[in-house]
């Protein structure tokens, strides 16, 4: 069970923590740290995610694992292409069907819209139901945008600014969307940094 538990949702100290509080037995700890340390190179060659990320993953949402830089002010300068997301989930047009098969593919609750290679906003998942059933042309909110090669500082800032919790990421100034960088994304990417830094 030990094993089990430990190599489905990638957790093997929780799986022996589990067992030997229901057993109470000492004697089984050096058997429940073996199975997990098998269980763990068995699941990590057979599986590319745990169960938490394939849940994930499978509700369409896209996971990036970085990496970063020990040091606070090195990972602050780096460029924002280093935690940004390239693949993008945004509306090339404002027609009503689109949105919907849109808002059926995806979970999210905002979407950039692009229109004639330009950003034109972002649409909330909210207005563009709201539109739908008033059935008139969706409002658009302000987008917050950077450049890739900006630093991750600059980034920090533009986020507590922006209502929609996402920084577009344009390929020059007034340019084309190339990427996303959310406050999910940021997060993650620190906490890998902190992680790195216990080791």
């Amino acid at each position: 069970m030990s094993a089990c538990l430990g190599a489905v949702v990638g957790a093997p100290v929780t799986g022996i923590l589990i067992v030997f509080e229901m057993t109470h037995e000492f004697s089984l700890v050096p058997v429940l740290m073996i199975g997990a340390l098998e269980s763990q190179t068995i699941s990590r060659k057979m599986n590319r995610q745990i169960f938490y990320d394939a849940l994930l993953t499978q509700d369409g949402h896209q996971l990036e694992h970085i990496r970063p830089p020990h040091d606070l002010h090195s990972w602050q300068q780096l460029p924002v292409s280093a935690i940004a997301s390239f693949r993008p989930v945004m509306l090339r047009s404002l027609d009503s069907a689109e949105i919907q098969a849109l808002l059926k593919a995806h979970p999210y609750q905002r979407f950039p819209v692009e229109q004639n290679d330009r950003l034109a906003g972002i649409l909330a998942r909210k207005e563009a139901d709201l539109a739908q059933a008033e059935n008139r042309a969706p409002k658009l909110e302000p987008a917050t945008t950077c450049r890739r090669e900006q630093t991750i500082r600059d980034l920090q800032h533009l986020l507590i600014e922006s209502a929609s919790q996402f920084v577009v990421v344009l390929d020059r100034p007034e340019g084309k969307v190339i990427g996303l960088v959310t406050l999910h994304d940021l997060l993650r990417a620190e906490v890998e940094k902190s992680k790195g830094d216990n080791e």
